[in-house]
């Protein structure tokens, strides 16, 4: 990926750079250690930005004829996501972002180092998932969901084949062995249902969807209501928010469904949902493990809380129900 980038070279290059986003040929931005910063030189018009688009759909064999409605999504060698819009649908002129993955080197410690989370509250992820219980991991944008899901994964019995799901495959799972990645053909949200019932059946023991976004959620939750051990991710902004979300995304796809069967699906499928946070300033943290308890008599979801963080203080708290599960274990 030496060429593909044009006059962005540098800023992929940096590793230190995890996102770039290119609004106009004047217009351009980049993430950096938590931070954005702003370019106004790097482009001299628009067709330089085609051309930078053009070699970076060459890079994976598809032509700049083939962007369909003014919008391509596509996936590099590397691992990196790339979107591009184009008039009539995007009015500044040709756009890009360009979202890296993070380094297949990041680990458990890091994560300790950066106080994105504490050692119990790892601890108690890994209860969760040693004990087979359906999750989702929530978060808002640029949260860290899909790194945080890797570590998951690695932290898994080596024994247990996992078969992942996305709509543009992006999950660093390379160095697991009995893990399968899937993809979707071209590139369509409307592709993940299928996709979903094919990787029910190709012997998982445990099923991972990256991301939900629409009516592909119902088979999801579905999944998990037969017994399969579940894992996905979904852009959210707290731990109940979570769950309306998955709600609203299985009512999407299932007319003739009344509302309080939807929530029951729901309730009754996810076991837990790890929320994980960009803050204000940045910092990223898991600000909240909890499990999910079924329905209360008025309909609304019964949430247990076992760990949260607290912004005012800066400090990860571990429940007392938390605390309870490392003693004893999940039943």
């Amino acid at each position: 990926m030496k060429t593909e980038f044009g006059p962005l070279q540098e800023l992929y290059d940096n590793k230190a750079v995890m996102e770039i986003i290119v609004d106009a040929h004047d217009d351009v931005y980049w993430e950096e250690k938590g931070k954005m910063h702003e370019a106004n030189n790097l482009f001299k018009n628009e067709q330089e930005i085609i051309e930078v688009m053009k070699l970076l759909l060459k890079s994976v064999n598809r032509s700049f004829e083939s962007i369909v409605d003014g919008f391509a999504d596509l996936r590099l060698s590397d691992g990196t996501r790339v979107a591009m819009a184009l008039p009539p649908i995007s009015i500044n002129g040709p756009t890009l972002v360009i979202r890296k993955i993070f380094s297949t080197d990041i680990g458990r410690d890091d994560l300790l180092n950066w106080g994105v989370i504490t050692q119990e509250g790892i601890d108690i992820c890994q209860a969760l998932i040693s004990k087979n219980k359906s999750l989702i991991l929530a978060g808002n944008a640029s949260s860290g969901k899909t790194t945080h899901l890797n570590l998951l994964i690695d932290g898994m019995d080596k024994s247990k084949r996992v078969v992942t799901v996305e709509k543009v495959a992006t999950m660093d799972t390379y160095k697991r062995k009995r893990t399968l990645r899937l993809e979707t053909p071209t590139c369509k949200q409307s592709e993940m249902i299928d996709l979903i019932q094919k990787a029910s059946m190709l012997r998982a023991d445990t099923v991972v969807v990256n991301e939900l976004m629409g009516a592909e959620a119902f088979e999801t939750v579905k999944l998990m209501r037969e017994g399969y051990h579940v894992m996905a991710t979904l852009t959210a902004e707290g731990v109940s928010d979570a769950l309306k979300k998955c709600e609203l995304l299985c009512l999407m796809g299932q007319y003739g469904i009344g509302v309080d069967e939807i929530k029951y699906h729901v309730a009754s499928g996810v076991d837990a949902v790890i929320f994980q946070e960009r803050l204000e300033n940045g910092k990223r943290v898991v600000s909240n493990i909890s499990l999910v308890e079924g329905l209360d008599e008025n309909g609304r979801f019964i949430i247990k809380p076992l760990f949260v963080y607290d912004e005012v203080s800066a400090k990860f708290i571990t429940t007392p129900e938390g605390k309870k599960l490392l003693a004893t274990g999940l039943k």
